[in-house]
């Protein structure tokens, strides 16, 4: 039986062991969240097919980095992902502090979640690929000179 398509999201607080290595080595933080998804039993894998993430963004601010990846998501395509509908995957929230915790996401974080991926594909850019970076440390503001649509702001 085939796994479902999900989308993890890691959230790292500057207070966590994993703080730096978030923004400097993400995939080493994605394989850390993957492990302790697998521990827990929240993602496994079928034995046929094994939870390759998919590395889509991380986003830093100052007390706080996400990580956002996918697994088990074959039809993935970032030409489309900018679209409404089009990206839209049920998330698994790993907590990285002083403490770990990990939880399937509720419909408000899921739907936060989908809807930041789909912007980023879409102010990032025709044929842009990720992972994507966005950083807001130190009061930058990312700016994006080549959007594919106008996003007013809400």
């Amino acid at each position: 039986m085939a796994n479902s398509a999900k989308r993890i999201l890691v959230s790292v607080s500057s207070k966590s062991p994993y703080w730096s290595e978030a923004w400097e080595s993400s995939m080493q933080v994605i394989e850390t969240a993957l492990g302790l998804l697998k521990e827990s039993k929240l993602v496994c894998s079928d034995g046929n097919q094994d939870a390759k993430p998919k590395f889509i963004v991380k986003e830093r601010w100052n007390v706080r980095t996400f990580i956002v990846f996918d697994i088990f998501h074959d039809t993935y395509d970032p030409d489309t992902a900018h679209l409404s509908g089009q990206n839209d995957l049920p998330v698994i929230s790993v907590f990285l502090g002083e403490k770990i915790s990990m939880n399937v996401a509720s419909t408000f974080v899921e739907n936060e979640v989908n809807r930041k991926v789909q912007e980023i594909h879409d102010v990032t850019g025709i044929g842009s690929r990720p992972p994507f970076s966005v950083d807001h440390m130190y009061g930058n503001v990312p700016s994006y000179p080549n959007p594919r649509t106008i996003i007013s702001p809400p």
